[in-house]
């Protein structure tokens, strides 16, 4: 494991820790409207985790008066649907900028591993939405913050950091200076 990934498991992994307020240079790509993106997974994985305090310790919302499982559930929906609708934005966002750049012509397998990673990220959210169950809400709040990790941990930097790379050497070959967060 690199040390960047090291450092960014140590701060989206560590459940019993406060996510980090700001997105991690280890996953900066350069590229403000990814970057934000991506800050903004990490707000939504910190909302996702003050969902329930029993997120890593309960099995399921059986233990839960009737009343917070119903709040748990309308809090997790109105999540998901925020996640769905930034999920397709973000995405479109990505993709658009690869199809725009010469990347698709020099490596294609990356580009179509890429968009194939993002179909399975937003399959997983639409399975969950699917498995909606008020009895059920911590084991899908847990499950989401596991998938949002993995995105954080592997997507971004299998992908999105290579994309960034080839963007910012195309944009050099041609005299450009890339969109720079900051």
């Amino acid at each position: 494991m690199s040390e960047a990934s090291s450092l960014v498991s140590k701060i989206v992994v560590e459940h019993s820790t406060v996510l980090a307020p700001e997105l991690p240079a280890a996953l900066e790509t350069g590229f403000a409207a990814v970057d934000a993106g991506h800050s903004q997974l990490l707000a939504c994985m910190r909302t996702l985790r003050s969902l329930c305090d029993g997120i890593y310790s309960r099995s399921d919302c059986g233990g839960c008066a009737l009343g917070q499982r119903r709040h748990c559930d309308g809090n997790l929906v109105g999540l998901l649907g925020d996640l769905l609708a930034f999920i397709l934005e973000h995405f479109q966002t990505e993709e658009a900028a690869i199809r725009d750049s010469l990347l698709q012509i020099v490596d294609r397998d990356l580009c179509e591993a890429h968009a194939e990673d993002h179909a399975e990220i937003s399959a997983k959210v639409q399975e969950i939405v699917c498995a909606l169950d008020q009895q059920r809400t911590v084991v899908l709040v847990r499950e989401l913050d596991q998938l949002l990790h993995r995105w954080l941990q592997n997507h971004v930097q299998m992908h999105d950091l290579a994309v960034a790379r080839w963007m910012q050497r195309e944009a050099a070959m041609y005299g450009q200076v890339p969109e720079r967060v900051g």
